[in-house]
């Protein structure tokens, strides 16, 4: 009797294992299973009977972020090898703000859209192929002259824009991911139970040593990592504080030798959570805009300033301090991980904690306890590759580097000169460097030389006198920012911040003046300047 219940014990665990395979694979591929269930709306064959309709149809979100308001060019079809892939219009302008977050947060996932289908009128078309050529001018640059002609570059990027719209009133969604995790903890439980009934273990004894090490493993493997994901607060959407507890290893991330983002990501990954793979950078387009200045108060005190311009994203300010570093704060741009409101990972899930664990390496601006101040901002020229047989550092890494180890400019532009500066993602980009005593520079990398001028802002185009002024995407910015500071640069830190809002644009996501000397910073969201953040270093310690 003892064999026939073992046998029908195996039997039925082994059926659980099977269902734990099953909903891991439903949690895969669930979303595209029952895809075909929920659309009444053919794309491909759209007739002028059909305007005015409401339609419903489910889509897997991926668009493309055009500086529309309210709008965005939205994927239709399998894959873009398939022929019949087009882009359509939805305008999200009749949607609360939680319906546009689920839109937003599902990028690569299957969601259902119900809307009015309309006509796009010549006006709204024109908007709509002027956001794509300055989304993607950079094309055009490459291949024009005479690769191509500025009418063969509109049919490039218009030839799937279909002439249609969606007004979208309701955004759907259903959360197949949790049945991965589900499966897989039911079919690890359901095997372990199965070693014990085929080799006839004590289940007693096994299953609580079993659970227990699955516990206790990982939490040894990833202490300081699940530490940083506890201290993450949420102040308030799309803006995280977060102390920086696993990665602190700076020496390290300077003598690893990458040349590029994947090739750090992969060091990154390596070192803090045993080679995951790399599914989480954001390989598209970085193309960032900003503004940064130095100045003084009427007290003495030393302010950075600097604007963070970008399509929709979340941000994280770190606070950090390695063992034989400086103390420093800094600002993260969450979206370069997929995390975000509007981005694969949900910053509030577990998993979106995990990852913002990561970002403490790829800080956009900050200071430290030296009164030390640091910034990136892109150059839309031919990226950096310096090759002088010295060690590569990526010049995102750069703020990190001279945050946690330089004491004034001087010790910066020695660090970053001992280095091989290389970028990615087709950009070049400059530092603004300030300190305490009120010294500031901007750094840049022109051909295989690196650059330091002594001017007290930039933007986004060459500060250094000579062939490569003013390149990259000039503006009357830093004119403004050099009217408001006056020749003095004397200005409270709320003139600071309105300097600031006089550049800002509609894709500026942040805004931040650090003061240097009493180590704060004061942070304004979203061209919000009503709204005023300000921390101090010992409130994030």
């Amino acid at each position: 009797m003892a064999k026939k219940r073992n046998k029908k014990a195996i039997i039925i665990t082994a059926v659980v294992m099977f269902i734990g395979v099953l909903l891991v694979l439903l949690g895969i591929f669930g979303g595209r299973i029952f895809a075909s269930s929920s659309t009444d709306f053919d794309y491909k064959n759209i007739k002028p009977g059909d305007l005015g309709k409401t339609v419903k149809t489910d889509i897997l979100v991926y668009y493309d972020s055009l500086e529309l308001d309210n709008k965005d060019l939205q994927f239709f079809g399998e894959n873009m090898e398939d022929e019949d892939y087009v882009f359509l219009l939805l305008d999200f302008s009749n949607l609360s703000a939680k319906e546009k977050k689920i839109y937003y947060a599902k990028f690569y996932q299957h969601i259902t859209i119900t809307g009015k289908l309309r006509a796009v009128d010549d006006a709204e078309y024109s908007e709509v192929c002027e956001a794509l050529y300055k989304r993607y001018d950079y094309i055009y640059e490459e291949k024009k002259d005479p690769v191509i002609t500025i009418d063969q570059f509109h049919e490039l990027l218009t030839y799937n824009v279909l002439p249609y719209c969606i007004e979208v009133t309701s955004v759907k969604a259903f959360n197949w991911t949790p049945f991965i995790f589900i499966g897989a903890a039911l079919f690890l439980i359901a095997f372990i139970v199965e070693i014990c009934f085929v080799f006839k273990l004590k289940k007693r004894i096994v299953l609580p040593i079993v659970f227990a090490l699955m516990i206790i493993i990982p939490a040894i493997m990833l202490f300081n990592h699940i530490r940083t994901m506890l201290s993450v607060k949420k102040v308030t959407d799309g803006f995280y504080t977060m102390k920086n507890l696993e990665c602190t290893d700076t020496q390290g991330m300077l003598e690893n030798g990458a040349g590029t983002v994947n090739e750090f990501i992969d060091w990154m990954l390596d070192n803090h959570v045993y080679g995951m793979p790399n599914f989480i950078f954001n390989e598209d387009d970085y193309s960032i805009g900003c503004a940064s200045f130095a100045a003084t108060t009427s007290d003495g005190d030393h302010l950075f300033g600097r604007n963070f311009d970008y399509p929709e994203t979340d941000m994280v300010l770190v606070h950090s301090h390695p063992k034989d570093a400086y103390e420093s704060i800094g600002c993260a741009d969450l979206a370069v991980f997929s995390v975000g409101q509007t981005s694969t990972l949900d910053p509030d899930s577990p998993l979106g904690r995990f990852v913002m664990v990561l970002t403490p390496y790829f800080i956009v601006d900050g200071m430290n306890e030296k009164g030390v101040g640091a910034g990136i901002l892109e150059l839309d020229i031919d990226e950096a590759h310096q090759d002088r047989g010295k060690p590569d550092l990526l010049i995102f890494c750069c703020v990190r580097a001279v945050l946690d180890n330089c004491a004034s400019v001087d010790e910066a532009l020695a660090l970053l000169e001992s280095y091989d500066i290389q970028s990615d993602l087709g950009y070049n980009y400059h530092l603004f460097i300030t300190d305490k005593t009120g010294r500031y520079v901007v750094v840049e990398w022109l051909g295989s030389e690196m650059v330091v001028t002594e001017y007290p802002a930039c933007t986004n185009s060459v500060i250094a006198p000579g062939d490569y002024f003013d390149m990259g995407d000039p503006d009357n910015r830093i004119d403004t920012i050099c009217t408001g500071l006056g020749t003095e640069r004397v200005v409270a830190e709320s003139e600071a911040m309105m300097i600031l809002d006089e550049v800002s644009c509609s894709l500026t996501e942040w805004s931040c003046v650090y003061n240097l000397d009493d180590f704060t910073v004061s942070i304004c969201l979203d061209t919000d300047y009503e709204k005023v953040y300000t921390f101090r270093a010992e409130e994030l310690r």
